[in-house]
């Protein structure tokens, strides 16, 4: 694996750490709905079609967040997240 693929699958990995804690941080404080999930997904999706042809790092750093977002929808749908009640 080359120095650039490393760094690559680095920028990958933290960005989705991020994205995806703080998304699970804001639904479960009712901050953000399903909704707003399904759709912040669907506009990160375009750009990651966009970034296709911006470049390899771009495209890294967006397929992070689609998942990201992915994920905890995902989560939601199995019973697995839950918004939490004060």
């Amino acid at each position: 694996m080359t120095e650039f693929e490393t760094w690559e699958e680095s920028l990958y990995d933290s960005t989705f750490e991020t994205i995806f804690d703080a998304l699970v941080d804001e639904y479960k404080k009712g901050e953000i709905t399903m909704e707003e999930l399904k759709r912040n997904a669907e506009e990160q999706q375009q750009v990651l079609l966009n970034a296709f042809f911006e470049g390899e790092t771009k495209s890294a750093y967006c397929n992070a967040v689609v998942d990201a977002h992915q994920f905890v929808i995902a989560l939601i749908n199995k019973g697995k997240l839950v918004v939490e009640s004060n």
